[in-house]
């Protein structure tokens, strides 16, 4: 049928060992290689910006931990751009779930990541408070995603689409 969403999904997809469906190799090289340039031009834009803005504020390695996480972010979303520019799966709903599970799993690890960052230059206190706090906001999080996805789910096929967009927010 014309509106059908029957795409052969093995032109861009594969199943890894733990069954997750994921990029094959080539399609993620083909869009890498594809960002590249767009990210070295945002990423000088962004220096050059920064540096203008922050001016004697910044410590040059303040400024390179905010260059790294501007890189991590722009990375991330150009990725997922390019992805769903290039190719006709990505707008499926298999692959628009696809993209949004993508993105939170990115932005899971540089919560993650920065999150141990903040924990080695604290002071102890300092610590136990942001942990705490962390743990706080997880229960948070994952009773508000447990609850969002019982309200969307009316045998829609789409109502996952809702609840990853409200889970994106969360995370931003």
């Amino acid at each position: 049928s014309l509106f059908s969403q029957e795409i052969d999904t093995t032109d861009i997809f594969e199943v890894n060992k733990q069954s997750y469906l994921v990029l094959k190799p080539e399609i993620e090289k083909r869009i890498n290689s594809k960002i590249q340039p767009i990210i070295k031009e945002r990423l000088e834009k962004y220096k050059t910006e920064k540096r203008k803005e922050a001016g004697e504020y910044f410590s040059e390695k303040d400024f390179q931990e905010d260059f790294k996480f501007a890189n991590d972010t722009i990375r991330i979303n150009e990725f997922l751009n390019e992805y769903e520019n290039s190719y006709s799966m990505a707008t499926t709903t298999m692959g628009m779930n696809w993209k949004a599970g993508k993105y939170l799993d990115e932005y899971d690890k540089l919560l993650n990541e920065y999150y141990k960052k903040a924990q080695s230059v604290l002071t102890l206190e300092m610590q136990k408070k942001l942990t705490e706090s962390q743990k706080k906001w997880l229960s948070y999080y994952e009773n508000e995603k447990n609850f969002v996805y019982s309200l969307n789910d009316f045998g829609n096929h789409n109502s996952s689409l809702y609840c990853w967009g409200y889970y994106i927010e969360m995370i931003e």
